[in-house]
Parts: structure tokens; C-alpha cells; sequence
């Protein structure tokens, strides 16, 4: 798999969550925020949480890996 970043052209192509990622790490404010959270003390979980619920993002993987 390509380390490639989808060109504008290429964006047809994506599927929902990549679709998702490339309007994130395009998003001037989700990167603002983002850069804020992850600098304060490497970001609590709880003010990563809160950041990922104010953009939606839901991490499904995650809850599974905690309880196993």
C-alpha cells in the first residue's frame, strides 16, 4: 500500500472514512484544535475524548481493546 496522499482529483475514490480523514487533516480549525489538545501535557484522554465527540469521530477498536 502507497504512503501516497490522495490528490484532489483522487478524492472520488476514497470511502467513507478516508473520505472522513482527508476533510479532517484538510480542516484548518480540527487541525488548530487537534495541535492544542495534543500539546497540553501530550493531551489528557479526557480532553481527547471531548474533542473526538465535538467531531464526531467514534473509535469502535478502541472500547474492544480496553475490556479485552
Amino acid at each position: 500500500m502507497s504512503d501516497e496522499k490522495p490528490s484532489d482529483g483522487d478524492r472520488r475514490l476514497l470511502d467513507k472514512s478516508g473520505f472522513a480523514q482527508e476533510f479532517l487533516r484538510r480542516n484548518p480549525r480540527y487541525r488548530s484544535e487537534y495541535q492544542n489538545v495534543m500539546r497540553v501535557r501530550r493531551g489528557s484522554t479526557e480532553e481527547q475524548e471531548v474533542m473526538a465527540r465535538r467531531w464526531g469521530l467514534a473509535f469502535p477498536l478502541r472500547a474492544w481493546l480496553v475490556r479485552g
